[in-house]
């Protein structure tokens, strides 16, 4: 009794059952974390930091800067400081979680209670399923005790793919390819692209068609209209693609191995990697899951989906270090040297010089090789034509003029590549599509026009023809004089199936399946009795060096 009577008058048992209290929650790591979150706004880091249990209990959360990254800049895009942003990251490393989950519900809770989203996805029970576990985490009592006043669903909107707040905000699910009716503030496209049908043209012009005439229009206010897409690389052709060729978009790439030639640099932030080969997400996946991931996915898919560029270092189907190069013999000394990457089974990427031969003053065969596609226009594909000749076993492709033509403008460049080459008399054209109707045009005026039935699909003539050139026998111009072979040419070899053209391929593989069919026929009639036959022989003369330039 005598201790109480010495406490002072403003400590009584209220004050150390309160203070007891208190200790206990702080122990327990309640009182101190929740007064703190009360305290302050979360960034988005934070908030998924804190909600991370909500939705996946007893699950660790495996956190790295490249999340880090991918937080920062979907908050500038919140905060509109970013209006259209790509980002382009490996699967399994939280995008869907993070940006369609998290995000929103951190916008809703820490930004603006009454902005509207709208999520697109090419497998629409995917983008379901994250406005469903979006709608359980909003719901959560851990939620509502810290957001509860600025956020609450209505109930009479209240369903699985569409919900709104009672600040009027609203977050929406719609198909990719059908998302009219509704407007929205930010557009949240994730995975639009299915990687089992991105071969096909059709698949990918319906893609990029919806986003060109739907989504891109979807905006409440154009001025604060926010785009955000998110997926892995497929095809050149793919979102990404279209968009990145569209222009406007802030890009942050994020491969999962670090390659010092394509290090991403954006207007926030640049990659903190130095070391080629440093893993982007090593928390979550080590050298050994990267090399497992890579055999799976064979080297395109592991150039696309891990590496976030379709194509991978030196080619695919065919290496671009299998090229060889040729140059009038005279100006051999004066040219540099060609330097092309070559890969080796580690992984490591060398640079090494390309044979250079001088060219041929004459041939056993000459031809030209077309290909044609007269739409016109700047989104159509190119019309190419090439001037080839071969010498026994080797193929030189010796001129190339290339555009996007009408039928008109086409008739008159095939008519100007053949004058151009008079030494040359016979002109290969595909004898389907459009290549009909100029065979028909053109026969009166141009002789030496072949129809010619191509064998097999493209991949199958690529496959077919790549023995040919790694085995050295496919010489093109040397790209000091013939620029359009490094940017043009070589560029489309690379990327192939997954590039964005294949017009200077076609005439390339058709070239070199008539030759075989030619030096088949000419080895038939060397072996019929009597006298021998000579190959025709066809000269080059050295003022022809001119024809390495592509005219357009």
């Amino acid at each position: 009794m005598g201790r109480r009577e010495a406490l002072p008058d403003w400590l009584n048992l209220d004050v150390i059952d309160a203070e007891l209290a208190e200790q206990e929650l702080r122990a327990r790591g309640l009182l101190v974390e929740e007064q703190a979150q009360a305290a302050r706004p979360l960034t988005l880091k934070e908030f998924v930091h804190v909600f991370w249990e909500v939705l996946e209990p007893g699950t660790p959360l495996a956190w790295g800067w490249a999340l880090d990254a991918m937080c920062l800049h979907l908050e500038a895009a919140a905060r509109r400081l970013i209006k259209r942003l790509i980002i382009n990251v490996p699967p399994g490393t939280m995008k869907s979680s993070l940006t369609n989950v998290f995000f929103p519900a951190w916008v809703w809770a820490e930004l603006n209670a009454s902005e509207r989203f709208l999520a697109v996805a090419f497998t629409e029970s995917l983008a379901l399923r994250d406005s469903m576990a979006m709608r359980r985490l909003i719901l959560s009592p851990e939620y509502a005790l810290r957001y509860g006043d600025r956020v609450q669903l209505t109930r009479d909107n209240n369903a699985k793919g569409e919900y709104d707040t009672t600040a009027r905000g609203r977050r929406a699910v719609r198909p990719l390819t059908a998302a009219t009716g509704v407007r929205a503030g930010i557009l949240l496209i994730d995975d639009p692209n299915n990687a089992a049908e991105i071969h096909s043209p059709a698949h990918r012009r319906t893609i990029n068609h919806a986003y060109d005439t739907s989504l891109s229009r979807r905006g409440a206010d154009p001025k604060q209209y926010v785009q955000i897409c998110i997926m892995q690389r497929l095809h050149q052709e793919d979102l990404t693609g279209h968009l990145e060729e569209k222009g406007g978009w802030e890009i942050l790439r994020l491969p999962e191995k670090y390659e010092p030639e394509h290090r991403t640099v954006t207007s926030i932030w640049e990659d903190p990697r130095t070391e080629r080969g440093e893993l982007l997400f090593p928390e979550f996946r080590d050298a050994a899951d990267y090399a497992q991931a890579a055999h799976d996915l064979g080297p395109f898919g592991e150039a696309g989906q891990l590496q976030q560029r379709p194509s991978p270092v030196g080619g695919g189907v065919v290496k671009d270090s299998w090229w060889r190069y040729h140059a009038p013999a005279e100006l051999l000394p004066h040219l540099k040297p060609v330097l092309v990457q070559v890969v080796a089974e580690d992984g490591t990427v060398t640079e090494q010089e390309a044979v250079v031969v001088p060219t041929p003053t004459t041939f056993d065969f000459r031809l030209t090789s077309w290909d044609l596609s007269f739409k016109g226009n700047k989104t159509s594909d190119f019309v190419t034509g090439q001037a080839w000749g071969a010498r026994g076993a080797d193929h030189f492709l010796l001129d190339q003029t290339r555009g996007r033509w009408g039928y008109v403008q086409t008739k008159a460049k095939v008519t100007e590549f053949a004058e151009r080459h008079p030494d040359i008399t016979e002109h290969v054209i595909e004898d389907k599509a459009n290549g009909p109707a100029i065979l028909d045009d053109l026969r009166p005026t141009v002789s030496g026009l072949i129809g010619w039935e191509p064998e097999g699909s493209k991949e199958s003539r690529v496959n077919a023809e790549s023995s040919t050139i790694h085995a050295g026998n496919v010489y093109l111009p040397h790209p000091q004089l013939a620029p359009w072979v490094n940017s043009e040419y070589r560029p489309e070899w690379i990327q192939f199936p997954n590039g964005a053209h294949d017009d200077q391929i076609d005439p390339t593989t058709q070239a070199l399946q008539r030759f075989r069919l030619k030096r088949r026929r000419a080895e038939q009639e060397r072996k019929k009795p009597g006298p021998p036959i000579p190959a025709p022989t066809h000269t080059m003369g050295l003022g022809q060096a001119s024809s390495f330039r592509t005219r357009r």
